[in-house]
């Protein structure tokens, strides 16, 4: 019987890590997404990557593809600018 609560246990470790994995991710593109429709808002005002990277207390390194992007694709959403992304 031990043998099965300690299985029972390492599924449960298994289905948390899955989860938390799973939040995770969510959390993560939920960060994106906002960061992605905040450049999108500061491009249409004209402000430059240097502009926006300052403005958003990010690196020019992270910013500067979602610029990209937006650029290439003014009428896209935020969610579609995400998939070119990914």
């Amino acid at each position: 019987m031990k043998l099965n609560l300690e299985k029972k246990k390492k599924g449960a470790i298994t289905m948390c890590t899955i989860l938390d994995a799973a939040e995770e991710r969510g959390v993560n593109r939920g960060e994106t997404l906002k960061l992605i429709m905040m450049v999108q808002k500061k491009i249409k005002k004209g402000d430059s990557i240097a502009k926006i990277a300052d403005d958003l207390v990010e690196d020019e390194i992270v910013i500067s593809p979602i610029y990209k992007m937006v650029k290439e694709y003014p009428e896209d959403t935020e969610r579609d600018i995400y998939q070119r992304l990914n």
